[in-house]
Parts: structure tokens; sequence; C-alpha cells
């Protein structure tokens, strides 16, 4: 079933995962990694962190709100009102 309809607007990212988003307004990296940027979650939250801060060039987290490390990739979280921008940085990143 498909989240929009023949005549209506795409759903943002943002409107996609309002739904998975904690008290917080946060998201897990895993809930948006697959199906976005076609990543595994452990990938792209190295990418958030720059692997626990160990590869500052790779470092596309700066300015995004985030919880967690990559260490334990699995509790990694982004912001929903930055959700979209990550995930542009991302496929930019891979030449998506």
């Amino acid at each position: 079933m498909s989240l929009e309809s023949p005549n209506q607007n795409p759903l943002s990212i943002r409107e996609k995962y309002l739904s998975k988003v904690d008290k917080g307004g946060f998201v897990y990296v895993g809930d948006f990694s697959t199906q976005e940027l076609k990543r595994q979650s452990k990938s792209v939250a190295s990418l958030l962190d720059g692997e626990e801060g160990t590869e500052p060039d790779i470092n596309l987290g700066n300015g995004i709100r985030f919880k967690g490390s990559s260490g334990n990739y699995s509790d990694m979280k982004v912001h929903v009102d930055d959700l979209e921008e990550f995930i542009k940085r991302v496929r930019n990143y891979y030449g998506d």
C-alpha cells in the first residue's frame, strides 16, 4: 500500500517519519536507513558521528541534532526536523 494517492503530492521525509518519533522528536537510524538510503544502519550511523569521532572528514552530522554513538548504532537517532538534510548529505556522499 502506497503512502500517497495519485491525486496527492508525495509525503515529505519529515511527514513519512512523524509517526516513528519519540517524545523528543527523534527517529531511529534503522527506521529510515534501508528504506531511504538503501544502506545498513551501521554504515549510516558511522557517517552521522564520523565513526565515533575517529573520522572527522566523514562526519556528516555537523549541525544535525542526533543522539547516541555509532559504537551502538542500533540506538542512534536523528531529529525528525533534521532528517531530510541528513539524508541529502548521505546521498551526496555516496553520489546517489
